[in-house]
């Protein structure tokens, strides 16, 4: 990938490519902010990042809020302690986890540079959606 800078933050040589519209990333942080707006496949013809309304790289004020949204969203998506312990009890949950395959299905999700993705790709697997219906199950406020 010959040098490239990142897309998102501008500082680092860029190491991935997203999926879509193939504008270079150096981190995965950086390519949740990225995904956090909507981009499309590139057009033949057409230079692979579109043009941000600042030009190449972000101001400081708009990375700053980018990344005080990004901590909102994911701070929607923590789970509280109570759910937390809830899993933990969970002797379903815990049986599963005990499957030496399962552990490395969650591995390759913990590693991997789109693990969104991944994680939709593995629920197509009986085995993983038990899983994801098990931890679904154990935090369910109706339960």
């Amino acid at each position: 990938m010959g040098g490239e800078t990142c897309t998102v933050c501008c500082e680092a040589v860029s190491k991935y490519k997203c999926p879509t519209c193939r504008a270079g990333y150096c981190s995965v942080k950086c390519f949740k902010l990225h995904k956090l707006e909507p981009c499309a496949p590139p057009d033949r013809g057409t230079p692979t990042v579109a043009p941000t309304s600042t030009g190449p790289a972000l101001k400081q004020s708009e990375k700053a809020r980018i990344g005080a949204d990004y901590d909102e969203e994911e701070e929607k998506h923590r789970l509280a302690p109570s759910d937390l312990q809830k899993l933990d009890e969970s002797a379903r949950v815990k049986g599963l986890l005990m499957n030496p395959n399962m552990r490395a299905l969650l591995e390759a999700v913990r590693t991997d540079p789109n693990p969104v993705e991944a994680i939709r790709a593995l629920r197509q697997r009986p085995d993983f959606e038990e899983l994801a219906q098990a931890l679904i199950g154990a935090t369910d406020s109706t339960a």
